[in-house]
């Protein structure tokens, strides 16, 4: 279960990218998808739960704010059922770093999300 759990908040954070430059683009969801399978190295049923809650945030348009809030709640939540090795860490902020660069070129407001994160992953 905390597995699951892991890859819905990587989906939150995912989408709090893509928000974080303004609208959220078709293809930055196909990229998403793509770049889970690589960095993640994670299986198509895994890769599932992440666009799920991509999908979920956008239909209900939450704010940057509060997927990310989702995102750190949940870590915070499993983060005794779940190993974060640094390793592990190192592919979630990896995660991140190629979504951002994905589409467009890294914004200030991509940068910042992911800098906070590399911050809040200290606690972990």
């Amino acid at each position: 279960m905390s597995l699951q759990n892991i890859h819905q908040a990587m989906g939150s954070l995912a989408y709090a990218i893509a928000k974080a430059d303004g609208e959220i683009q078709k293809e930055e969801k196909l990229m998403i998808q793509r770049i889970a399978q690589q960095e993640l190295e994670i299986s198509d049923m895994n890769q599932e739960y992440i666009v799920t809650m991509f999908s979920t945030l956008e239909k209900e348009n939450i704010s940057l704010e509060e997927a990310y809030r989702y995102a750190l709640d949940t870590l915070e939540a499993n983060r005794h059922d779940f190993d974060f090795t640094d390793s592990v860490k190192e592919k979630c902020i990896r995660f991140l770093e190629k979504i951002s660069v994905s589409f467009e070129g890294i914004s200030r407001e991509e940068q910042d999300v992911i800098d906070r994160f590399k911050k809040d992953m200290v606690k972990f």
